[in-house]
C-alpha cells in the first residue's frame, strides 16, 4: 500500500480503534496492580531488565543465595488492598444496560478479574476504576491513573470543544510521562504508545463514538 500514489498525502493513514486501545490500557493497568497471571509482564525478567539498563536500582533483584526477592514498587498492592479493589467493583450498582454485571467478573478468593469484554473495560476505565482506587495506591499513582481515566472519558464525550483538543494532546503527553516514571519499562507496549495519537485523529476524522 506504500507504493499507492496518494498515499503520502494522507492525514491519517490508519485509524486507531479507541475501543480496542481502551481495553488493553484496562487490561494492564488492572493486571499490573493485581499482579494477574497473564495480564502483568511484571516478574523476574523485567526486574533483571531494569539491572540491564542501569536504572532504579532500588527494585534490582536480590538473591541471599536460596531464594531470589523481588522489592515491591510504588503500585504493588498488599493483600488488603486487592481486596479493599475488589470488593468495592464487586459491590458497585450501575444502571441497566449500563455494563454487563461487573460484580459476576470479581473473583474474590483469587482477587482478580476475569472475563472483561470491551464494555466492561469501557465502563471500568470511564468511570468505575477511579472508585475502585481512590482508597488505595499512594497519591502520586492514584492520580496518573485517574488522569489516564478522565482523559479516555474526554475523548469519548459526545461533545468536545475543538479548543481543548490541544490541550488534551498535551495532557496525554504528561501522563504517559507519569506512567513511565511510576510503572516499569515493560508496562509501556505499543498500545500504551497509541495513546498520543488518538487526539490528533479526533482533529482530522471526527469524534470518537461516531467512528
Amino acid at each position: 500500500m506504500f507504493d499507492l500514489p496518494y498515499w503520502s498525502d494522507l492525514d491519517v493513514i490508519h485509524c486507531i480503534d479507541v475501543m480496542s486501545v481502551e481495553k488493553n490500557m484496562c487490561d494492564s493497568v488492572i493486571g499490573m496492580l493485581l499482579n494477574i497471571q497473564g495480564k502483568t509482564n511484571d516478574g523476574l525478567n523485567t526486574h533483571q531488565d531494569l539491572v540491564e539498563m542501569g536504572i532504579r536500582d532500588q527494585l534490582h533483584p536480590r538473591s541471599d543465595g536460596k531464594k531470589i526477592y523481588l522489592p515491591p514498587t510504588c503500585h504493588t498492592l498488599s493483600r488488603k488492598e486487592k481486596i479493599s479493589f475488589c470488593h468495592c467493583l464487586r459491590l458497585v450498582k450501575v444502571a441497566q444496560g449500563y455494563s454487563s454485571n461487573i460484580k459476576s467478573l470479581v473473583q474474590l478468593k483469587d482477587l482478580k478479574l476475569v472475563g472483561l469484554k470491551s464494555r466492561d473495560c469501557h465502563a471500568l476505565m470511564q468511570q468505575l476504576l477511579v472508585l475502585a482506587i481512590r482508597d488505595i495506591l499512594p497519591n502520586k499513582v492514584r492520580h496518573a491513573i485517574t488522569h489516564l481515566c478522565f482523559f479516555f472519558n474526554a475523548i469519548c464525550s459526545k461533545v468536545i470543544d475543538p479548543d481543548k483538543l490541544d490541550e488534551l494532546e498535551n495532557e496525554v503527553v504528561i501522563i504517559l510521562y507519569k506512567l513511565e516514571m511510576y510503572f516499569r519499562p515493560s508496562f509501556s507496549d505499543i498500545m500504551v504508545h497509541l495513546i498520543v495519537y488518538i487526539v490528533r485523529e479526533i482533529k482530522f476524522c471526527g469524534l470518537v463514538y461516531l467512528r
